[in-house]
């Protein structure tokens, strides 16, 4: 018997994804053959863990290829929580075809035969969700940066439009005895692993453990967008996302809207079809996201990095310090889907945990807006005698609270 109330038909906020599709894109297999050692580059940071974060860090990589002094990041996606249990095992990074960028193109190179050191893991949860023991202490810290929402995916060909975290409960912990038509053939549920930050996240928010899912499983975030969108059967056919790899794909790809529990409706991520401004993200409307978290070792004394590109590569990152000449940080964060801290206006300090309400130091709320094709409500202004008494500030060229 198919389970009935699975889905509320009440109003719904639809995706920003539309116009922004993208062809996938397949490195070549001779340029890793060909690649050179990545100790040769200048400087070189090793980076590894969340699949879903490298488009992310592509973009910021190529900017400080070209910086003074330059900076190669070096990374290699394997999971987050396997990127995690790396970094905290000290096992180093091994293997022929690690990426790396130039100030325009993606390259490739060669661990050292014993295996390059990690600078920093990139993980999309929490150390503790992937394994209790993986804490910081006085000489590992996490430095959260911008938030990522993770989605639901089917194929544009599906006629389906939302999920329910109860569906989703009984589709991934059930599989084929789910009784949630129409995924009801573990062939075309698609999962990640146990070691996916993508994973355990959307395991917090729907309660079945990231280990006991059932589902064909996908090796990486672009495994998981070509079985979706290449599915044979697209009406069955499932799967999980983080929102900038959905968003790349848009063309073949849509977002479920999801509803969380308690919630008497589903919400997409933004707010209209044609934006992209996370807006249902931003107020908390839209349930499954979390900060990106950048693991490093620090100095007992001071707390600092004890690398100094990996102190660079975080303090970009996170918005700690002032992106390099050129490099409009807000903006590539929202062209890649992820919100920094300056845009929200609720904050959680555990996975898929209780929502509070947040005012950053510094909103970019508006200029976010903007940047992201919402169309900014706000008042413009060149400094704060521009502004009115309820929005006194002048951030990024508008009137903000503070």
């Amino acid at each position: 018997m198919m389970r009935d109330g699975m889905f509320r038909s009440c109003p719904i906020l639809l995706p920003a994804a539309a116009l922004f599709g993208a062809a996938l894109a397949v490195a070549s297999p001779s340029a890793a053959q060909q690649a050179a050692p990545c100790s040769s580059l200048p400087f070189p940071v090793y980076v590894t863990g969340s699949s879903a974060v490298k488009p992310f860090l592509a973009e910021l990589a190529k900017v400080l290829s070209a910086s003074t002094p330059p900076i190669s990041v070096v990374y290699q996606g394997q999971g987050s929580c396997s990127g995690v249990a790396a970094f905290f095992e000290g096992a180093p990074l091994t293997g022929a075809g690690l990426s790396t960028w130039d100030t325009d193109t993606e390259l490739f190179c060669d661990a050292d035969p014993d295996g390059s050191p990690i600078d920093v893991a990139v993980s999309d949860v929490f150390a503790t969700t992937c394994d209790a023991a993986f804490t910081t202490s006085s000489t590992i810290s996490d430095f959260t940066g911008p938030i990522q929402p993770m989605t639901f995916v089917v194929p544009n060909a599906s006629t389906q439009e939302s999920i329910s975290a109860e569906a989703a409960y009984f589709v991934y912990g059930f599989g084929q005895g789910s009784g949630v038509a129409p995924w009801v053939d573990e062939r075309f549920i698609f999962q990640r692993n146990a070691g996916s930050g993508t994973q355990q996240m959307m395991a917090a928010a729907i309660r079945v453990p990231a280990s006991r899912w059932l589902g064909a499983p996908t090796a990486s975030s672009d495994d998981m967008r070509s079985s979706v969108a290449f599915s044979t059967d697209a009406e069955r056919t499932i799967g999980v996302l983080g929102a900038n790899v959905a968003s790349e794909s848009a063309s073949l790809l849509k977002v479920l809207a999801y509803q969380h529990y308690d919630q008497r409706c589903g919400y997409y991520p933004d707010s209209d079809p044609l934006k992209r401004d996370k807006r249902n993200v931003r107020d908390g409307h839209y349930a499954i996201w979390g900060p990106l978290h950048f693991l490093t070792r620090v100095s007992i004394n001071t707390g600092a990095p004890l690398s100094d590109g990996a102190a660079r590569v975080i303090d970009y990152l996170t918005g700690r310090k002032q992106p390099p000449a050129g490099l409009d940080l807000i903006k590539l964060e929202a062209q890649h889907d992820v919100v920094p801290e300056c845009a929200m206006r609720v904050r959680r300090t555990e996975e898929m945990g209780p929502l509070a309400s947040f005012m950053p130091t510094r909103s970019c709320w508006c200029y976010f807006d903007a940047v992201a094709g919402g169309g900014a409500d706000c008042a413009p202004c060149d400094g704060d005698a521009d502004c009115p008494s309820e929005a006194p500030k002048c951030n990024f060229g508008y009137c903000e609270p503070q």
